[in-house]
């Protein structure tokens, strides 16, 4: 099958390989950020055979993790200015709807035209348990550089 405006050919997926679900991607990514969506669009992509969409969901996942360690650096700067800018949260909220339609949206519409409804469905435990891991180790990580700025400034 071959997507004209994506150019994406499936002649070498692997058969009954097993996906996350794209739309709960899309999902679980409101929660844990689109870096944790990147990843496993990424894991996705190969599975179908896809290494240019599967390095296309690398870049988003560089990407996303870019804009986490600037909310996290504007967390840290707003709490030292004892600040609260808006600007972050906009620009978190744009780049998730950015990712939202040029990550996760094609995705979907790929596999939908490829498998329809049917197909096999990676379990969520292993994923969600390392999301939330990270996250943890995320949210430390911001509160203590923010509490090592107020320290040392």
């Amino acid at each position: 099958m071959r997507d004209t405006a994506n150019a994406i050919e499936f002649d070498h997926a692997t058969p009954g390989a097993a996906l996350w679900r794209p739309s709960m991607v899309a999902a679980w990514s409101l929660v844990f950020t689109p870096a944790f969506g990147s990843w496993l669009l990424m894991h996705n992509w190969r599975a179908l055979g896809q290494p240019r969409a599967a390095g296309r969901a690398r870049i988003w996942l560089g990407a996303s993790l870019v804009m986490l360690a600037l909310q996290l650096l504007a967390g840290a700067v707003n709490r030292r200015l004892n600040g609260d800018s808006p600007l972050m949260a906009w620009l978190a909220l744009a780049w998730l709807l950015l990712w939202l339609l040029g990550a996760a949206w094609p995705q979907w519409i790929a596999v939908r035209r490829r498998y329809g409804r049917r197909y096999a469905r990676r379990g969520w435990n292993g994923a969600l348990g390392l999301a939330v891991v990270l996250g943890g180790i995320c949210w430390a990580s911001g509160f203590l550089f923010t509490a090592l700025l107020l320290s040392f400034t």
